[in-house]
């Protein structure tokens, strides 16, 4: 004991000579804290299944537990745009549909994001006022791609500007007046209005995209597994004027997700772009040229309308005798024209194998001028519509349709598919309920 006495002594006075505290024990220190570390299973948001639910023009909340907030900051980010700094989030969206909901949390440098999904749903709509026309009561944009009835239904005069033209459209297609108009190759489009919104009505097709698709009578294919004979598919675009400006504004769109939608074959995001012709363009005729042949005489220009895609393709919209007039819209000043959509599966074959009998096949729903006027392949459901992730958006109505030619494909002496349109109806404001 005596030498362990002296051995700690010795430490304690060496420690005094060296200027060395020497900290004893006291019940009155405080314990050393280290400082909060962030991790990321430590932020908890409570995401009910099937994500976040909200209303238009309505607040909703959501509560954050954390294990702490020492230096931590949060932001809330809704598609991407920050929309609040605090840790709970209370917001009021104007938008309706599907959006990302983002969380961010951060300490010094590190962060964390948590990605939920959010439903806002849209106001009611309106009720329909007393007078309203089933049909179509404005045109506000029509764009054909070229093709062999571009410039011809409808007819332009030298001089017309698209609002010219918009016109035309109208008095051919609008109030129930049942005339045609065609939308020349892929991505031609016409958009067009009403005075009212078309209700989404569940468990029923809301309104029908009238065409002149017709059925074969006398396939030489006699084992077609599909309806076919004229049909030229169209994708039509939906849109509910949700913030009342009279106008569809670019995220307002969204697709009818027809039966080709969820199919490999079926290309989204598809670009092409047309360009005119020069102005010192010489027609050229196919190598394998024939006048006394109709199955190689009816090209007369296989250069004409220079295409290209976003998917390494290239072509061009062959003119033919049957309509030798300009197929560029000539209301169009770009030289170039490009658009952006989805792209259809080919749906025309050459049944004969000989060139002389094609048959464009019908896909099963959801697409204009690819049935009967007279059956429901011509009807839509709203419900069909979905946002650019293929999400279902459960619109309330809607007050404008876009309607573009869907395929790119070119059948011989018949030229490109282009879809033609003759009306839209509501079909409840036409009875059916």
């Amino acid at each position: 004991m005596k030498n362990r006495f002296l051995n700690v002594m010795g430490v304690a006075a060496w420690a005094l000579l060296m200027g060395v505290a020497v900290a004893g024990c006291s019940s009155d220190s405080e314990p050393v804290v280290e400082p909060y570390v962030l991790a990321q299973t430590d932020i908890k948001v409570a995401e009910p299944e099937g994500g976040f639910k909200a209303e238009q023009d309505q607040l909703f909340k959501i509560q954050v537990t954390s294990v702490s907030d020492e230096k931590v900051s949060y932001e809330w980010l809704l598609d991407g745009v920050s929309i609040s700094k605090e840790k709970n989030l209370s917001y009021m969206c104007d938008k309706g549909g599907n959006h990302e909901l983002t969380l961010k949390v951060t300490q010094g440098e590190r962060s964390y994001a948590y990605v939920f999904e959010l439903f806002v749903a849209f106001a009611p709509v309106p009720e329909v006022p007393e007078g309203s026309s089933p049909y179509i009561t404005k045109v506000l944009d029509f764009c054909p791609a070229p093709g062999q009835f571009t410039n011809k239904i409808p007819e332009y005069v030298e001089g017309d500007t698209r609002e010219v033209m918009n016109q035309k459209v109208l008095d051919a297609i609008g109030y129930n007046r049942y005339g045609m108009v065609s939308l020349g190759g892929y991505g031609g489009y016409v958009v067009v209005g009403f005075d009212h919104t078309i209700q989404n009505v569940a468990d029923k097709r809301d309104f029908k995209v009238l065409g002149n698709a017709f059925y074969a009578a006398a396939n030489p294919n006699p084992n077609a597994p599909k309806k076919g004979g004229s049909c030229e598919p169209g994708v039509i675009m939906v849109a509910y004027d949700a913030n009342k400006n009279g106008k569809p504004d670019a995220d307002e769109w969204y697709e009818i997700a027809g039966s080709e939608y969820p199919k490999p074959t079926t290309i989204k995001n598809y670009e092409m772009t047309y360009r005119r012709n020069a102005a010192d363009h010489q027609p050229t005729l196919p190598p394998d040229y024939d006048p006394d042949d109709m199955n190689k005489s009816w090209m007369v220009d296989d250069t004409n309308c220079p295409w290209t895609d976003n998917q390494g393709g290239k072509g061009y919209v062959p003119k033919n005798i049957f309509n030798p007039q300009e197929y560029y819209p000539q209301w169009i000043k770009a030289d170039e024209l490009k658009f952006t959509g989805t792209l259809l599966p080919k749906n025309g074959i050459d049944e004969s194998g000989k060139g002389n009998y094609w048959v464009l096949y019908a896909f099963d729903f959801g697409y204009a001028d690819n049935g009967l006027n007279t059956d429901e392949t011509s009807d839509i459901d709203i419900d069909w519509a979905v946002d650019s992730k293929g999400k279902p958006v459960h619109l309330p109505g809607v007050d404008f349709i876009k309607i573009y030619t869907g395929v790119n494909q070119s059948c011989g002496w018949l030229g490109e598919v282009s879809t033609e349109v003759s009306g839209v109806t509501d079909l409840h404001l036409k009875g059916k309920k």
